[in-house]
């Protein structure tokens, strides 16, 4: 980067200073002034601040370009913040620290992280998105985390709870990254591989909430729907009845394959085929408990899902919201290897689940050279019905 302009080139080195660079550079950008008004008055500039004391110039040597400034570095950092008249961003981060405390209560685990956010704007840096300084979109984030830590979201959606929570609608669609790094870092029951959206879903705070879409022998009302699949919001699935019992129920995780299962291979909707949209929210959790309790202990219930850490995670989160042994559909070690891939990046760490059904399929996940699958790349199929079968696949 080089500059045109002496006090952007003065604050670059203070940014650089602030960032832990010692013996930061600065480089002018000879060639680009449009006059010799302008080169020299960004010349007396420069000299102006060396002869305060707070930079060094080094120039050109050689005929040619004797005499221009070949680079710029710090003198004495007190001096160029003086000089620039600019407050060192570890006195103003400690002072938004300050404030902060001053006027909103936290405790101790979300003030470790005002803490955290103020370390890394005393070196210049934003934090989760939130620029230096930024006191005002630092303490909302916190005090959103807070209230969710305090499970007061619960039953709302997005807007509505950050109208009541901070009287700001729109703050929690912007800080979502920074109030997600909060939950985590104090505990919270949140996926590793999730996004800011996804994660805050999973704890049950969704922009809208989803309708729970399913298929099979449903009836809605007085009456059998002659459609695909029905949905419904999660907290209204005592509204579906069930013409019989179906032969099994499925949770099936992107929209996509659960489109082709209930039109492709199972268009006499045998079984109770459930759409679950990834991460399941606390709502659909709700409504998938509900289900298992109408459904005979005969009938088996199945999951089809990303063979990766993620999928293993929303698989153990679905068996839990079930209360009952849930068996995986098409997630297989055996299928990985013939149709999946090396990740592109490093996978999120796999969950552990001794006694799971997954145990080798999350053993073969945690090695170095697993391929994951999506599930999209299988045609759908109805699942085998016995676990003998299942196991012979």
């Amino acid at each position: 980067m080089k500059f045109t302009d002496p006090i952007a080139l003065l604050s670059h080195l203070l940014d650089r200073h602030e960032d832990g660079r010692t013996g930061a550079r600065a480089y002018p950008d000879n060639g680009a002034f449009s006059n010799i008004v302008e080169a020299d008055r960004f010349r007396k500039k420069l000299e102006e601040a060396s002869r305060a004391g707070a930079i060094e110039l080094r120039m050109e040597m050689g005929r040619r370009r004797a005499g221009e400034i070949k680079f710029v570095r710090i003198a004495d950092v007190a001096r160029l913040y003086c000089f620039v008249e600019r407050i060192p961003s570890s006195e103003r981060s400690a002072s938004a620290l300050e404030d902060l405390f001053r006027r909103t209560e936290l405790s101790a685990p979300f003030a470790e992280h005002a803490r955290e956010a103020a370390q890394a704007w005393s070196r210049n840096r934003r934090w989760t998105g939130i620029a230096p300084g930024d006191i005002d979109s630092l303490e909302r984030a916190l005090l959103l985390a807070q209230a969710i830590y305090r499970r007061q979201h619960l039953g709302l959606d997005y807007r509505t709870f950050s109208r009541r929570a901070v009287s700001d609608s729109k703050a929690l669609e912007r800080l979502e990254a920074a109030v997600a790094k909060v939950l985590r870092g104090v505990g919270a029951d949140i996926p590793e591989g999730a996004t800011p959206r996804e994660a805050l879903g999973a704890l049950g705070l969704e922009k809208v909430p989803p309708p729970l879409l399913l298929s099979g022998p449903i009836t809605f009302g007085a009456s059998q729907p002659g459609v695909s699949f029905l949905g419904v919001p999660a907290d209204a699935i005592s509204t579906v009845g069930f013409s019989r019992t179906p032969e099994y129920v499925l949770v099936v995780e992107n929209y996509t394959s659960f489109v082709r299962h209930v039109t492709e291979a199972d268009p006499d909707r045998r079984g109770l085929v459930i759409y679950g949209g990834g991460y399941p929210s606390t709502g659909v959790q709700k409504a998938f408990g509900l289900i298992a309790g109408r459904i005979p202990d005969a009938v088996p219930f199945y999951h089809w899902s990303d063979i990766d850490p993620d999928g293993i995670w929303i698989f153990l989160t679905v068996e839990r919201a079930f209360g009952r042994r849930l068996l995986p559909h098409l997630m297989t070690v055996d299928l990985a290897e013939k149709h999946g891939s090396k990740p592109d990046q490093t996978a999120s760490r796999v969950a552990k689940a001794e006694g799971s059904v997954l145990f080798d399929l999350i053993a073969y996940l945690a090695k170095p050279d697993a391929k994951h699958l999506e599930q999209e790349e299988l045609d759908p199929i109805i699942p085998r019905l016995h676990q003998s079968e299942w196991r012979a696949s």
